[in-house]
């Protein structure tokens, strides 16, 4: 365990296969510190999670159940895996603790209804919910993703969809840099090396709203190689010193930290 005022040593587990994701490496690029506590050493981390972020997680819940629902019916509308999902959001949100009196579980479970009812993404075969994509590079260094939903759109085409529960949209620009969507299109295109096309989609059920862009292959490959030289680097280091920055403020390790 390291000391508090000095550097850390890393030492992981003979074998220990090493597992790179967009989560790790966006960590690893803001603390190497906060990264070893949270991918190499896997200190348990005691916080309260806030309650956006909790609300989220139950709209997750309860996409996932309609999608699940939907991939097993591929025939029926949309709408009827309504039922499922808010049962599901019901049971998240008594897991999560979240409130009843200020409203907040009715608006949840009405963005869950019009997204489903509307279907604003023209719900097509589900290929894979909280799908897990896994790729091995060159390097020896494995990567990994979880997607919200994959969806066959034809043929050629692929398309990644991830669940955002706020009301601030991207713009397709931004939507086409964005580091994790791509490195999932180049896990698709991985899995999937028959099809020459993946779509990308942030789905947002607060509005209910959709943004949709076709990814690029130098984007996908940019974003694969942004992996694999975070990933060396990472696997490299034998100290990882601590970056104080505001991010300390919400960081679950400072009380133990060197930095904090």
């Amino acid at each position: 365990m390291p000391q508090r005022d000095g550097a850390v040593t890393m030492t992981a587990p003979a074998g220990r296969t090493w597992w790179h994701s967009v989560s790790s490496t966006r960590t690893y690029e803001q603390c190497p510190r906060r990264y070893w506590y949270s991918y190499v050493a896997k200190v348990p981390a005691e916080r309260h999670v806030p309650r956006a972020w909790r609300i989220g997680s139950a709209v997750h819940a309860a996409l996932e159940a309609a999608y699940r629902h939907r991939a097993a019916r591929p025939d029926a509308p949309l709408a009827d895996a309504l039922p499922y999902a808010l049962d599901a959001l019901g049971s998240a949100w008594e897991e999560l603790e979240l409130p009843h009196a200020d409203g907040s579980a009715g608006r949840a479970a009405s963005w869950v209804t019009h997204s489903l009812q509307r279907d604003v993404l023209a719900t097509s075969t589900v290929l894979g919910v909280e799908q897990p994509l896994r790729d091995e590079l060159s390097s020896g260094h494995r990567i990994i993703g979880f997607v919200d939903l994959l969806l066959d759109r034809d043929e050629r085409t692929i398309e990644v969809v991830d669940h955002k529960v706020t009301r601030r949209q991207v713009t397709p620009d931004d939507l086409a840099e964005d580091l994790q969507l791509n490195v999932y299109g180049a896990l698709v295109r991985r899995r999937w090396p028959d099809r020459d096309r993946v779509r990308a989609t942030l789905h947002y059920p607060v509005a209910p709203a959709a943004v949709t862009v076709t990814l690029t292959e130098d984007s996908m490959a940019a974003a694969r190689d942004h992996l694999a030289v975070v990933a060396r680097r990472a696997s490299g280091d034998p100290t990882f010193e601590a970056v104080p920055d505001r991010h300390c403020n919400h960081c679950p390790w400072r009380p133990r930290c060197p930095a904090g």
